[in-house]
């Protein structure tokens, strides 16, 4: 099962167990990605990075693959990558593997 397909089935199970919180979390998301001087692209470089700060898997490789589909090049995509391991020492950088992984499945 890849990322997306997990991702998908957390979201059914919180659509399920808690609509109202849901809701309310895809609404605020939603006007974080939509309102402000950030372009798009921006936005999903620094959620890489922040995917990469938490060591979430499915996270990265759902950052990955949407801030290339909105342009991202691969080397802007390992600079946001490379600021978390920056900010984060040895333990994010164990996680640079799932930039690679994502990496490779886009560009390569």
């Amino acid at each position: 099962m890849d990322a997306a397909e997990k991702a998908s089935q957390a979201m059914a199970a919180l659509q399920k167990y808690a609509p109202d919180s849901y809701a309310k979390y895809l609404e605020f998301t939603k006007q974080l990605g939509t309102s402000g001087p950030l372009p798009p692209a921006t936005l999903e470089l620094i959620l890489v990075a922040c995917a990469l700060m938490s060591q979430c898997d499915m996270c990265i490789t759902l950052h990955v693959e949407s801030a290339a589909a909105l342009g991202a090049s691969r080397e802007e995509i390992l600079q946001a990558a490379f600021m978390a391991v920056a900010m984060g020492g040895s333990p994010k950088l164990m996680y640079l593997k799932h930039v690679f992984e994502a990496l490779e499945d886009l560009f390569d």
